[in-house]
């Protein structure tokens, strides 16, 4: 039986921080969005921004990888958190000195954000097995994706009054605060971040350096190799070709198509994160009696559901609903996934991996925001909720048939080729 991870000082400051600015991040991720709406007055611009900000995020992923195998890693995120906060403070400062936010910065954010996100990311990834041991990596997983939740239960709720009151521009300033807050917290971390001195397979200390192409090339191979890994990335790129869409989407719908007002919105997308605290805590209990593949099999059938209702469901309450199911899935299949990534994984490898998986992931992502952005605005949200329910069926019938679903733990720990 690991020991609790509630007795570690360190985990205790990172879950801390961790929730603070996650909590930003999703008052954030409601904000932007919604601004956009307000000043484009088109989904498809929207959907464009949507894209905009993770372009740089894919550019930049490899050699962050390599940067955080490389660097000292809690240094790399405590920058990558002062260049957010940063970036975050010119548009409410925009909106004070000339009255607006011109469209133009919004996008210049997005992007700026989005590539300090991949540096942190990167070395977020693979700080987790540097804290806890690996038989309680599951446990702090778990614990890391409920603050995750139920900070994004409160951000859009509190974005949504946060707007009416103070504007759209104004309650991005909660978020670079939520910055601040994290990096205090990672300064008072005691552990390393930073990948150990070890010997790789081929004889090469896993300190050595060599070159930024050859680094990256480890990574991708390793990913590559591993059968586990590599059906992971791409069944995640088939699932966020539609997934985030379906946010931009229903946003679409509760704006133009209900007319509901902000803080009606930000309770609906509230709801995910409902449903992934309430995923988190079941997770606990199903993954002691259920193997990895039976849990992610679930979620993988459930996902089909979702895009079906909100389709036809026009009541504010019953998309509530769907929304923490969605969130509900999300969990049960994110702490299966990211668990099995971190133990299959050598600790000198890890950044790289997680970049590289990333990379696979979330390819698909700019793309898909896109079309549903211009989907919405030219045919109606329904006809993208419709299309996202085909692919997501899609989907389920290809995991199945690829036997993922027989995954274990101690199945995937060994490299499969």
């Amino acid at each position: 039986m690991p020991a609790s991870i509630w007795k570690n000082r360190d985990f205790l400051w990172l879950f801390s921080g961790r929730t603070v600015s996650q909590f930003g991040t999703a008052v954030t991720t409601f904000t932007i969005p919604w601004l956009l709406l307000l000043t484009t007055g088109s989904g498809t611009l929207t959907g464009i921004a949507f894209a905009v900000g993770f372009v740089p995020y894919l550019f930049v992923s490899l050699p962050a990888g390599v940067w955080a195998d490389r660097f000292n890693r809690k240094t790399l995120m405590m920058l990558a958190d002062c260049g957010r906060m940063v970036l975050l403070l010119t548009i409410p400062a925009a909106s004070l000195s000339v009255g607006h936010v011109p469209i133009v910065l919004l996008y210049l954010v997005q992007a700026g954000v989005s590539l300090f996100s991949a540096v942190f990311d990167a070395s977020y990834g693979a700080c987790l097995p540097n804290i806890l041991e690996r038989s309680q990596l599951q446990q702090g997983n778990a614990a890391l994706q409920t603050c995750f939740s139920m900070s994004r239960i409160l951000g859009p709720v509190v974005a949504g009054v946060l707007i009416s009151m103070l504007g759209a521009a104004n309650t991005l300033v909660l978020d670079a605060i939520s910055y601040a807050v994290s990096i205090v917290t990672l300064f008072f971390i005691r552990a390393s971040f930073s990948a150990s001195t070890r010997t790789t397979d081929s004889g090469k200390s896993a300190g050595a350096r060599s070159g930024m192409r050859a680094d990256i090339q480890e990574g991708m191979q390793f990913v590559w190799q591993n059968r586990t890994i590599r059906m992971l990335a791409f069944f995640t790129m088939l699932v966020n070709f539609v997934g985030p869409g379906m946010d931009l989407a229903l946003l679409v719908r509760i704006n133009d198509e209900l007319h509901l007002a902000s803080g009606w919105a930000g309770i609906i997308m509230a709801g995910l994160s409902g449903g992934m605290v309430a995923g988190s805590l079941v997770i606990g209990k199903a993954k002691q009696r259920f193997s990895m593949g039976a849990l992610m099999t679930v979620t993988t059938v459930g996902q089909v559901i979702p895009p079906f209702l909100l389709a036809t469901l026009t009541n504010p309450v019953a998309i509530l609903l769907t929304q923490a199911f969605v969130g509900f899935l999300l969990i049960a299949w994110g702490v299966q996934s990211t668990t099995l990534r971190q133990t299959i994984v050598p600790d000198h490898l890890l950044g790289r991996c997680v970049s590289v998986f990333r990379l696979i992931a979330w390819v698909s992502i700019p793309a898909g925001g896109t079309i549903a952005g211009m989907v919405s605005q030219v045919a109606g949200s329904s006809l993208y909720f419709l299309f996202s329910g085909i692919v997501l069926g899609s989907v389920c019938l290809l995991w199945i048939g690829s036997k993922m679903h027989r995954v274990k733990m101690e199945v995937a720990t060994a490299e499969n080729k």
